[in-house]
């Protein structure tokens, strides 16, 4: 009789476990299915035709996560095509923007069709950088020094004081074997707040210069300051007598580099009068020009002049990539 009895109370809690497990199971499927229809998109919602409805929400950003990486467009560089000599446009990318997808979607009222909300991915390399730069925009007063060291080292000190007191900041575009002597130089002036660029890695003619040639010119003359100041300099590109063709042109735009010419040309490197080189500014100063001088006797001489002038005129002087970054 008590063997019975046991065996009855086995069956007795076998039974209640399984009913226990059967209404956990529905209770939690049902618990599921109340979160969905509390906090899941709503009944209909498409989104670039994929049926999105009573999705959760990490569901949601997981399903459009996956849509970005084929929706998702990188960003084609504008290039030079050496067989034709043809400059071929650059193309911005596609980027999605998940998190303000997501939102969209959970926010959609049934039935809605919706698309991913995408942005631009603008290439860094435009077709502007196939052609050099003789000013920057015209719509605003500003106007940059531009100064080229390849020597002059006595006078830098003196040109940097000027600067420092005027509360102007210039673009040295610095030659490689010059860098490579004075690097606490560099250093100096690059802490000074000045901007840091390419003159080539030596003063050579670039014009005589194969392609291979001229990317060693730009590229190991980055490099080369890039060590000294712990940082990429702009990407801009002096070259060393100013001499410049497409070619020139080309392998430095390919590089991602933008060819700095002049609007105004001091001269100075013939070491005229201060008064010369005061006048061959102040003649032709105007919105947007670059001023190109050297470390100089009689440009130091005249460059407080100069600037007193152009400041006096409302121009503000600034550096050739902020100049350059007011046509963006």
């Amino acid at each position: 009789m008590k063997l019975v009895i046991l065996e009855r109370k086995k069956i007795t809690w076998f039974f209640c476990w399984v009913l226990v497990v059967v209404v956990s199971a529905v209770g939690t499927t049902r618990w599921f299915a109340l979160q969905r229809q509390w906090y899941g998109v709503k009944e209909g919602v498409m989104l670039e035709g994929h049926l999105m409805h009573r999705l959760l929400p990490a569901e949601v950003k997981k399903a459009v996560a996956e849509m970005a990486k084929i929706y998702a467009l990188d960003p084609q560089n504008a290039g030079y095509f050496v067989e034709t000599g043809e400059v071929i446009p650059e193309k911005d990318g596609r980027g999605v923007d998940i998190e303000a997808t997501v939102a969209q979607v959970l926010a959609a009222n049934s039935g809605a069709r919706l698309q991913l909300i995408t942005y631009a991915i603008p290439a860094t390399v435009g077709k502007e950088y196939f052609s050099p730069v003789f000013q920057g925009p015209t719509d605003q007063k500003k106007i940059s020094l531009a100064i080229n060291v390849a020597w002059g080292e006595e006078e830098l000190p003196a040109m940097l004081k000027i600067l420092k007191e005027r509360g102007v900041h210039a673009t040295f575009f610095f030659d490689g074997a010059w860098v490579k002597k004075f690097p606490e130089m560099v250093k100096a002036i690059h802490a000074a707040g000045h901007e840091i660029a390419n003159h080539g890695l030596y003063h050579g003619h670039p014009a005589q210069m194969s392609r291979d040639e001229l990317k060693r010119l730009i590229v190991e003359n980055n490099q080369l300051l890039a060590g000294i100041i712990g940082m990429d300099p702009p990407k801009l590109f002096a070259p060393p007598y100013g001499e410049f063709n497409q070619e020139i042109v080309a392998v430095a735009g390919n590089l991602g580099y933008r060819t700095i010419m002049w609007t105004i040309d001091t001269i100075d490197w013939q070491r005229p009068a201060p008064e010369i080189i005061i006048r061959r500014v102040v003649d032709k100063i105007k919105a947007g020009a670059i001023i190109l001088m050297h470390p100089t006797v009689p440009t130091v001489q005249a460059l407080e002049r100069i600037i007193q002038n152009v400041q006096g005129q409302g121009y503000k002087l600034v550096t050739v990539s902020e100049l350059l970054k007011a046509s963006n």
